[in-house]
């Protein structure tokens, strides 16, 4: 991220980013996954104009979902907070097995 965007008492934070993304191949045409989210969460910092990192999401699309979205969605977090989000999105809303494919 360009430094002159953000204040400078954001130095030590983290800005997180949701990204969806469509389905790649078959799965994105089956209907049992029409309800469905899919994406990368990225992280920026003050210092870089590039994202540092980035953690995938694959959920059913509910008010959760969407709460836990809107919470996050370009809001500056601390490193604690950051690890918390990170923490509900691999518990909670990513739902792929071993193969990448949606966990019914």
């Amino acid at each position: 991220m360009d430094n002159r965007e953000a204040p400078t008492e954001y130095k030590d934070k983290f800005m997180l980013s949701f990204v969806e993304v469509g389905w790649a191949g078959p799965k994105k045409s089956d209907p049992r996954f029409s309800g469905w989210v899919t994406g990368r969460r990225e992280i920026f910092t003050h210092e870089s104009e590039y994202n540092i990192g980035e953690k995938l999401f694959c959920t059913p699309y509910t008010d959760e979902w969407h709460d836990f979205e809107e919470k996050y969605e370009g809001e500056w977090v601390d490193k604690e907070e950051l690890e918390k989000v990170i923490k509900t999105l691999k518990e909670k809303f990513y739902r792929l097995d071993e193969n990448y494919d949606p966990i019914l």
